[in-house]
C-alpha cells in the first residue's frame, strides 16, 4: 500500500473474507497515506458517486 501512495493511486478498493461472506473496505489517498472511506459488509451495499457511479454488495462475490 505504501507504493500505491509512492505511485500516487487514488483509491483502492479491498476485499476481505468473513467466514462465509465478504466485506468490501475503499481507501483514499490523503496526502502521503490511505484513509478508509468506506465499508460495506454482508447485506450492506457500497455505493460510490466518484470517479463514476457504481454500486456492489459483498453478497455478490464468490
Amino acid at each position: 500500500m505504501q507504493l500505491y501512495a509512492i505511485a500516487r493511486i487514488q483509491c483502492y478498493l479491498l476485499v476481505e473474507q468473513d467466514g462465509d461472506s465478504h466485506s468490501l473496505r475503499l481507501h483514499q489517498l490523503d496526502s502521503s497515506h490511505y484513509v478508509e472511506e468506506r465499508v460495506a459488509k454482508a447485506g450492506e451495499t457500497l455505493t460510490l458517486t466518484e470517479p463514476f457511479r457504481w454500486q456492489i454488495d459483498p453478497a455478490t462475490l464468490r
